[in-house]
């Protein structure tokens, strides 16, 4: 007997689309943080909507920092139309945000970024994100053009939303107008 395939015209009314649950998604987070959650756990991962990956180590540090938080997300929206999305994790020792940025739209990307540039992995900054390396101190030598460049370029960004690049690692930032110390005290 052949095979025979078949298609429903209600195949699309079963569940809803993923562009209408990420529609969703993104205001059921922004209701969550207005609410004032925070704890430990991720409240969303990063995605190519542009939302933001708000991970921390303690409730007490950066995660309260409202101001920040809505600098991040403008940054997860600026990133979101050149094809990539941003990852922002509290670092609760510092009280500083550890920052990482993904591909989404490798052709997108490519017109502002260097390097390697598959869709769902970091944009090349020579070291991981996260790993306390004397090789992820901001004047760290050594490395190729395209990662130098992009190192630039991220601090850059961040800079233009009021963002200071700590120098212990390429990936730490503390909100200019609050040192890491303060927002750790909150």
């Amino acid at each position: 007997m052949p095979h025979r395939h078949t298609t429903s015209i209600f195949a699309d009314t079963a569940r809803p689309s993923r562009a209408r649950w990420q529609h969703w998604q993104h205001w059921l987070v922004a209701g969550l943080l207005a609410a004032g959650f925070g704890g430990h756990a991720a409240v969303h991962a990063a995605d190519a909507e542009g939302d933001v990956d708000w991970r921390g180590q303690s409730a007490g540090s950066c995660q309260q920092d409202r101001a920040g938080q809505a600098a991040l997300s403008r940054i997860a929206q600026q990133l979101q139309a050149q094809g990539m999305a941003l990852k922002a994790r509290c670092h609760g020792p510092s009280g500083a945000w550890r920052v990482e940025v993904t591909v989404v739209d490798g052709l997108k990307a490519s017109k502002v970024v260097r390097g390697p540039l598959a869709d769902g992995h970091e944009v090349d900054m020579g070291t991981p994100a996260g790993v306390p390396l004397a090789a992820a101190s901001v004047d760290a030598s050594g490395f190729s053009p395209d990662v130098q460049f992009n190192r630039q370029w991220l601090r850059t960004l961040m800079a233009q939303h009021r963002f200071s690049n700590l120098p212990d690692a390429w990936w730490h930032f503390a909100q200019q107008g609050s040192s890491p110390v303060s927002v750790a005290a909150r």
